[in-house]
């Protein structure tokens, strides 16, 4: 017996087809709005976690915390100049928190949060995302009251926040960091990604500069003390131990406050000491006597025409304190005269003075651990009155670093180092054997600059210390500005060393732009301003280093200049 199948037709055949297509539309609808359901109970349990503190830092988050966390700086001591400390950043979810509540909300968390205003924080509510920050770093009693408004959608984050306890001191060494850690000034931007090297922080690990904070503070304070003396516009200062070619404190003010990094002023974040480049003026005699006396150009017996000021072409060549009469070359650089080392440069050349500038690294930038460097200036072309000049420190721009590099390997023998800022750094270096000028020229160049400061009639007689045979010479620069020479805008400076016999530390300062004052006569040379500033320094960091004046070497040690060669 055969069974046929039954075919339906008509309205039977239509409703149970429609009857089909409804049953899959209601298990395509329950499908969907499952799915949804577990998208977003997946999505509210991964960004927040409701059984939890709204302060529990979430996974993804907790790995910012350790890739954020920075190593410790600390000086040549062991102090501590930089650290990570635990912060803690408010934030909110705008898009759950109802949008009733927001302008209530936003006027509650004003009152608590004071330096961000009611505006902004309404603005940031009714921004369309998920995770929008309110304030970075927060206070725990601002938590606390920011808790109590009982609002579920408003968080706590947990991160590192860079912290520097001396604030201003050798900010322009330190540097700083963003808001997220990421170095972007001075030491910290050069070693980033060593201070932020997970290896190197799980060993405790400390990166060690060469610099001594007792001496950067004095250092600052005296600094600071010069230019609000002479109402200046900041100024620059740089001391450095000669031997070990370690920079020991270097400053440039007016500073800034690397806790406060994002408040940084264009003034205050330019670092003179390094990135600026500057016409220094007499103090660059020494570096031209250097050179001269090394190539034997002038000796004991060369005495030089400082009778009259000296023209060459459209240009006349003066002296600030005129002698009026022939000069030995011990004289020139005693009085700082701009006649007498005219000449030396024309003497000495064109191809003489790009030897040296080579050697002491004055036409290429220099080298250290910071990355605001400045290029030099130097002249294209260097005519009879570039070469005259030159000598005496002007038509040559250089930063007070180049400087300190350079008057460094004229005092210590003769050697060429680059100073640092990393203690230690050539403890093991036996190979450096860079030689600008012979021992024997280094040794007449210190005699010559121990009777700037020794002899009462040298420019530099107010940076003599008792005991401890300073040596040195100043500078008073017109500066330059869009090529024309402002003669009541100066640039005073002194370099002085000590002792002058065996040189163990160097002290450079520079004051930008002093004014007239009583206490000096109205007088804003290198002798008034920055010498006097030198001498209170070497008294009060001398003590600290444990080195005591010795007079009895003082009285034993000639003080007197002599050219004879042994």
């Amino acid at each position: 017996m055969k069974i046929r199948n039954i075919e339906l037709s008509g309205e039977i055949k239509k409703s149970n087809i429609r009857s089909r297509g409804r049953f899959r539309f209601c298990l395509i609808c329950l499908f969907l709005g499952f799915s949804l359901i577990l998208l977003k109970i997946t999505h509210l349990s991964i960004l927040y976690n409701k059984n939890a503190n709204p302060s529990v830092v979430h996974s993804h988050q907790a790995k910012n915390i350790i890739d954020h966390k920075r190593a410790d700086i600390v000086d040549r001591n062991g102090e501590l100049l930089a650290t990570s400390l635990l912060s803690y950043d408010l934030f909110a979810n705008p898009k759950l928190i109802k949008n009733e509540d927001k302008s209530i909300l936003a006027k509650s968390i004003s009152m608590i949060l004071s330096d961000v205003s009611e505006k902004e924080i309404y603005k940031k509510l009714n921004i369309n995302r998920s995770f929008v920050y309110l304030k970075r770093s927060i206070t725990p009693k601002e938590f606390n009251a920011i808790v109590k408004l009982k609002e579920p959608e408003i968080f706590r984050l947990k991160r590192y926040k860079r912290h520097y306890p001396n604030q201003k001191l050798a900010s322009h060494i330190l540097g700083g960091v963003d808001i997220d850690n990421q170095g972007i000034r001075g030491i910290e931007k050069t070693f980033d990604k060593i201070l932020k090297n997970k290896d190197f922080i799980n060993q405790n690990k400390e990166l060690q500069l060469s610099i001594d904070i007792r001496i950067q503070k004095i250092l600052d304070d005296n600094l600071n003390e010069t230019i609000n003396k002479h109402h200046a516009q900041g100024g620059v200062g740089i001391i450095l131990d000669i031997k070990k070619s370690e920079i020991l404190a270097m400053n440039s003010l007016p500073q800034f406050n690397p806790n406060k990094i994002h408040k940084l002023s264009h003034k205050n974040e330019f670092n003179m000491a390094t990135l600026g480049v500057y016409e220094l003026g007499s103090i660059f005699k020494s570096l031209t006597i250097a050179m001269a006396l090394d190539k034997n150009i002038v000796n004991e017996d060369t005495i030089y025409d400082a009778t009259k000021p000296l023209k060459k072409g459209k240009y006349t060549i003066h002296d600030y304190k005129p002698q009026k009469r022939l000069l030995k070359i011990s004289e020139c650089i005693l009085y700082s005269s701009n006649i007498c080392f005219a000449q030396v440069g024309k003497d000495l050349g064109e191809k003489n003075i790009k030897e040296y500038l080579k050697k002491m690294k004055l036409s290429n930038k220099a080298e250290i651990e910071v990355p605001e460097i400045g290029n030099p200036l130097l002249p294209n072309i260097w005519r009879e009155t570039n070469i005259m000049t030159f000598a005496y420190g002007h038509g040559i721009a250089i930063s007070p670093l180049q400087f300190v590099n350079a008057f460094t390997s004229i005092i210590n023998g003769g050697n060429f180092r680059y100073a640092t800022l990393i203690k230690e750094k050539y403890l093991n270096d036996t190979t450096n054997n860079n030689y600008v000028i012979s021992e024997q020229t280094s040794y007449r160049v210190r005699q010559l600059l121990r009777e700037v400061v020794s002899n009462e009639k040298g420019s530099g007689d107010k940076a003599d210390v008792p005991g401890y045979f300073v040596a040195g010479k100043t500078g008073t620069a017109i500066k330059n500005e869009h090529n024309r020479y402002k003669k009541n805008k100066n640039l005073t400076s002194f370099v002085g060393f000590f002792p002058s016999y065996n040189p163990d530390f160097l002290i450079f300062i520079a004051v930008d732009e002093p004014q007239p004052i009583k206490e000096t006569f109205n007088y804003v040379t290198g002798g008034w301003v920055a010498a006097p500033t030198v001498r209170k320094i070497i008294s009060e960091m001398a003590p600290k280093l444990g080195i005591m004046p010795n007079e009895k070497i003082e009285k034993n040690i000639e003080n007197h200049v002599s050219l004879k060669r042994n």
